[in-house]
């Protein structure tokens, strides 16, 4: 019967372990191709690897070719008789181009692209070996031909990123950033309204708790939505090209918004607990910075547990709905469940500032 040289490939790669150890070095999944890209996109895998129906028949022209040419060559095609040449396999023409698509703004990526082209190169050449040895072991003159004649491998940027650059990538993370920093200036001003006993005033006057951080809450996210459109208009200016036109600016700028809000929010939260100016610029400084790498701005983690656990920080989804939106040209449909995330993550860190601040700065005296 016919042997499926596709399963047996990815046979292979689900074998293979590191050395020394049994752990395996690839978790394959299969999935359609729009599910592929789907999981790709929220980076719970490192690349798509797409074999093509024509795989096993490409094999099989290799070693027909691969035969054909080892026995043939110590004579010469011309000179072996025909009805020798009858029984000889016929060289084949079917060829296969595996495609392996992946995000260059993954560290990860890099590595696991050259694996899974070594290993397909070992691959190829493994079969020419075998084919020789079964057929031919003792007969000189192995064919010089390239066997990726036959089975080629092909790198791409994932759909709609054909022409996208590293900064691309990594213009979405820069926005983020440009955010969390915000958080430094919000605790230094909501710390300065207590240290100025600008508060102590204000306890006496009708004005309520909620009016007051409703209002600074107001203020702020007008001050993060121009800082949302600084920084793109400077990435824009730095060569960042997004994806989507104008729906996916107008969305991303929206995002961006929201997410300066959650940055608002933990400044708010640091400014309670902050006992003068100088600590909360200190603790501003001490919980944005290290958040930037923990929600991947600067480094992509690998699929896991982490990646689960960073996933209830509203950066993180953030992060990961700019990403789809600008890089990837996602619609509102496909990235509705990072935007949904992203809004109650905010919206609990958010209360959580108000009543932390209320009940430690508000309270009167």
């Amino acid at each position: 019967g016919e042997i499926n040289l596709t399963d047996l490939k990815m046979q292979i790669y689900e074998e293979i372990v590191y050395e020394n150890s049994s752990t395996n070095m690839f978790t394959l999944s299969n999935a359609t191709a729009e599910e592929a890209m789907d999981l790709l996109k929220d980076q719970n895998i490192v690349c798509v690897v797409t074999i093509p129906p024509t795989f096993s028949e490409a094999v099989e022209s290799l070693i027909n070719t691969t035969v054909r040419g080892t026995l043939t060559s110590a004579i010469g095609e011309g000179a072996i008789p025909p009805e020798i040449g009858a029984q000889l396999p016929d060289s084949g023409k079917v060829t296969a181009q595996v495609l392996i698509q992946g995000d260059q703004s993954y560290m990860t990526f890099g590595a696991v692209q050259s694996m899974v082209i070594g290993i397909m190169n070992a691959y190829v050449e493994g079969v020419k070996s075998e084919a020789i040895v079964d057929i031919a072991g003792d007969i000189p003159g192995i064919p010089t031909s390239s066997a990726m004649e036959y089975i080629e491998v092909e790198t791409e940027n994932i759909a709609g990123t054909g022409d996208s650059s590293i900064f691309d990538y990594f213009a979405p993370g820069i926005m983020v950033f440009g955010l969390l920093l915000g958080v430094i200036a919000v605790a230094e001003s909501m710390a300065k309204m207590v240290e100025d006993h600008t508060l102590s005033r204000l306890k006496i006057s009708m004005m309520n708790s909620f009016d007051l951080l409703f209002g600074s809450l107001l203020s702020w996210t007008l001050f993060a939505g121009f800082q949302v459109l600084i920084l793109f208009a400077v990435a824009v200016a730095l060569g960042f090209n997004w994806a989507g036109g104008s729906t996916s600016l107008i969305l991303g700028l929206l995002v961006g918004c929201v997410v300066g809000i959650a940055c608002i929010s933990l400044g708010m939260l640091i400014a309670a607990f902050a006992k003068n100016t100088e600590q909360a610029s200190s603790l501003g400084t001490l919980v944005s910075i290290p958040m930037s790498f923990v929600i991947g701005v600067f480094i992509s983690f690998p699929p896991g547990l982490f990646t689960k656990v960073i996933a209830v920080l509203p950066w993180r989804q953030g992060l990961l709905s700019l990403h789809e939106v600008l890089t990837y040209g996602s619609t509102l449909e496909e990235v509705a469940p990072n935007i949904t995330a992203l809004v109650i993550e905010t919206a609990i860190l958010f209360a959580a500032g108000v009543i932390a601040f209320s009940r430690f700065r508000l309270k009167a005296e």
